[in-house]
């Protein structure tokens, strides 16, 4: 069974006009919905991919034996004097 069989059987019955057949049998156009544009987040800020410093020391004479301070001297935090 299919449209054009249906609105044929109508007609013949005379339950529609010619004009009311032209307007069930006219092709449909599909008509998409439409989505809003796609609009950037103006709070996101690029991320910032430097990696951070990194010291090395190269002071292997004088490594901290088991139980001392695990820093080396080179690189240990000094508070500032009062000057």
């Amino acid at each position: 069974m299919t449209k054009a069989s249906i609105v044929q059987r109508l007609l013949d019955k005379k339950q529609i006009t010619a004009e009311e057949a032209v307007v069930l049998l006219k092709e449909e156009t599909y008509n998409p919905p439409s989505y809003p544009m796609y609009t950037p987040n103006p709070y996101y800020d690029t991320p910032n991919t430097t990696p951070p410093p990194v010291w090395c020391s190269t002071d292997t004479l004088n490594t901290p034996a088991a139980g001392d301070n695990w820093e080396y001297r080179d690189t240990k935090f000094t508070p500032p004097t009062e000057d």
